[in-house]
């Protein structure tokens, strides 16, 4: 039976929501799994969807067969989604009709996607949704406007253990780039903290990893779920999982989400970065990194950190400003940009944010 079979528009509107932010490759994907392991939530590998259609689709009152068509279609243009979700568009389509039109939001809307989605874990009556994304560490602000009570578990791990990672599975080498991108992250959730403290639940990757059997109960009471021991093995289903999108992401991506939780990739950084490198990301990092805990090992300054910190800057903002104008502009300027940096990609190589999906995801 379907997990929304029975459940009313209003049944759906009290479902709580949760998302996980943090700087990539801090342990958002572990944080995602062992959640989505129970069986009443309900939290997919992470997509755009909602800052993708909010834009178009938020203040929307009164929706149409023709604009649910719209909505629809609109949905299935974000890469990862579409890619990842496995969600059939018509069992979609058949349980948003199932309701009341008059009775239908945004936010109810996107809840009937998360419900849609065939988790790899067994599910019983689901009260939590949730999602995982990085980059909605910049977009809290527009996900609270969608669900004003959501709460948020905010991941922080080691600055130079989360260098380290990026440079091994997404192969970025800057590691001014990395280490000022780290601080800017948890500067941007650390100001949306503010005057909503009570909805934010601060998690150390390194806790989780090494106290999971206190951390993890902790997490639900936060959030107001029963813990059930499964969700410790996780790891066990996940070896389990045929599906070959699914399979290729975790073995190249998410490899340690077939193995126990274990705390094997904390302090990696003390092996593999070369002594300029920790210098430089203790310069950029290390005091604003205090506050979590993690201590600086080198406390050394030169102007080349400070030209190489300031450029590195500059490069985050530029990012941050280009991600939050695309999903500001309306659809059709979004296609055709789109397009055209395809074709940029395809013919010089140039890639930027506005082809990377395209030409990670050739299909």
């Amino acid at each position: 039976m379907d997990t929304f079979g029975l459940m009313s528009v209003e049944e759906i509107k009290q479902l709580s929501f949760v998302f996980i932010v943090a700087k990539g490759r801090s342990g958002t994907t572990l944080m995602q799994t062992i959640l989505d392991a129970n069986e009443n939530v309900i939290l997919p590998l992470e997509s755009r969807l909602i800052v993708h259609l909010k834009q178009k689709y938020f203040s929307i009152t009164e929706w149409t067969p023709a604009l649910l068509d719209a909505f629809t279609e609109d949905l299935y243009k974000d890469k990862k989604f579409s890619r990842y979700w496995s969600v059939d568009a018509v069992k979609l389509r058949k349980s948003i009709d199932a309701l009341p039109i008059k009775e239908l939001t945004f936010p109810v809307l996107c809840k009937l996607i998360y419900l849609n989605y065939p988790s790899p874990f067994p599910k019983g009556r689901i009260t939590l949704l949730g999602d995982k994304n990085p980059i909605y560490s910049v977009f809290i602000k527009e996900l609270s406007e969608v669900f004003p009570d959501a709460k948020f578990i905010h991941l922080v791990r080691d600055y130079r253990d989360n260098i380290v990672s990026n440079k091994k599975v997404f192969q970025r080498q800057s590691v001014a780039q990395l280490a000022q991108g780290w601080k800017v992250y948890n500067i941007f959730i650390e100001q949306a903290k503010k005057g909503n403290e009570k909805n934010f639940y601060t998690l150390k990757y390194e806790d989780l990893a090494s106290d999971p059997s206190r951390v993890v109960p902790e997490i639900c009471d936060f959030l107001q779920i029963r813990f059930n021991p499964a969700m410790f093995d996780f790891h066990t289903k996940m070896q389990q999982v045929t599906g070959e999108k699914y399979v290729e992401e975790i073995k190249n991506v998410h490899p340690n989400l077939v193995k126990p939780i274990n705390t094997k990739q904390i302090n990696k950084w003390k092996e593999t970065l070369s002594e300029s490198d920790i210098e430089l990301a203790d310069f950029i990092a290390g005091d604003y990194a205090k506050q979590y805990g993690y201590v600086p090992e080198t406390h050394r300054s030169a102007l080349s950190f400070r030209i190489r910190a300031l450029l590195a800057l500059a490069r985050i903002y530029l990012d941050f400003f280009i991600i939050r104008s695309y999903y500001k502009m309306p659809f059709g300027i979004r296609d055709a940009v789109g397009r055209f940096n395809k074709k940029l990609y395809e013919k010089f190589k140039i890639s930027n944010y506005y082809n990377h999906a395209d030409f990670r995801f050739k299909e």
